[in-house]
């Protein structure tokens, strides 16, 4: 079993607290720069992982020009390099452009 799993509680803690403490996290300026959630197509997430030697893959961190916080995926190989450009396995996929929640959130869901 992956040491990434969590159990449904503790995901719905996490994701209250950050709700409940975002705005705290950054200064004025940047309250509307932070979201909920990113929504990613499985293919695009499948592709990291099916590259050839891809054992993990890492989410960065990003800001968009337009001050939206975003998250880029890499994939990442046996020895915990980032599987992108000037590397043994070529430039690498790299993924980002998902659907920011707000505004396009599900429904229903625990974590919102």
């Amino acid at each position: 079993m992956s040491e990434n799993y969590i159990d449904l509680p503790s995901a719905i803690e996490f994701t209250r607290r950050y709700k409940e403490n975002k705005e705290a996290l950054v200064s004025t300026e940047f309250n509307d720069s932070m979201h909920i959630a990113e929504t990613f197509d499985a293919s695009a997430i499948q592709a990291i992982l099916n590259q050839p030697g891809c054992t993990h893959f890492r989410a960065y961190f990003g800001m968009k020009e337009d001050k939206k916080i975003c998250l880029v995926f890499v994939g990442v190989n046996d020895q915990d390099y980032d599987m992108v450009g000037n590397q043994p396995y070529g430039e690498g996929i790299i993924v980002e452009y998902g659907r920011l929640c707000p505004p396009v959130c599900t429904i229903n869901s625990p974590f919102l």
